[in-house]
């Protein structure tokens, strides 16, 4: 399963885990369907510059999670993770997104699939993220939660 298994299915087998484990799904995305939520820079200078579409946003107990889902490591998502944990800029948008809902904080991870590769480097990594979510070969999931207690 682990190999070759795309990100939109990433994001539905995400979907069921989180949703089994009693999150309630805000909103989701799957890869170029354009059905995700759009969240636009508080400081909009264009109509489509540094808009970011989270793959799933999900809420439970008070506590919001925004996960980038993908198929492979990708170093990028990292970093643009890392930039979305240390800046304020899309406040506004996430409390349209958010409205009327309680919550105490955002935490912003990434769902891939498991293979020694993806961990490997994403661990190495794991300290730009507040977690990693990992599908296993056996459906099951290995998270690294740099919260504690997150998941």
């Amino acid at each position: 399963m682990a190999r070759g298994i795309k990100e939109e299915e990433v994001t539905k087998r995400m979907l069921k885990w989180l949703i089994q484990t009693g999150w309630e799904i805000i909103c989701f995305d799957f890869p170029q369907s354009g059905t995700g939520r759009q969240l636009h820079p508080n400081d909009r200078s264009s109509k489509t510059k540094g808009i970011i579409i989270p793959d799933i946003v999900a809420l439970k107990n008070g506590v919001v999670v925004d996960f980038e889902n993908k198929d492979r490591f990708v170093y990028t998502d990292f970093e643009k993770i890392k930039d979305l944990k240390e800046s304020d800029d899309y406040s506004n948008d996430w409390a349209r997104l958010l409205y009327g809902k309680t919550f105490k904080n955002i935490y912003y991870g990434i769902g891939m699939p498991y293979t020694l590769n993806n961990y490997t480097k994403a661990e190495e990594f794991s300290s730009m993220v507040d977690f990693i979510v990992y599908l296993k070969e056996d459906g099951s999931f290995q998270v690294t939660d740099n919260i504690g207690g997150l998941f």
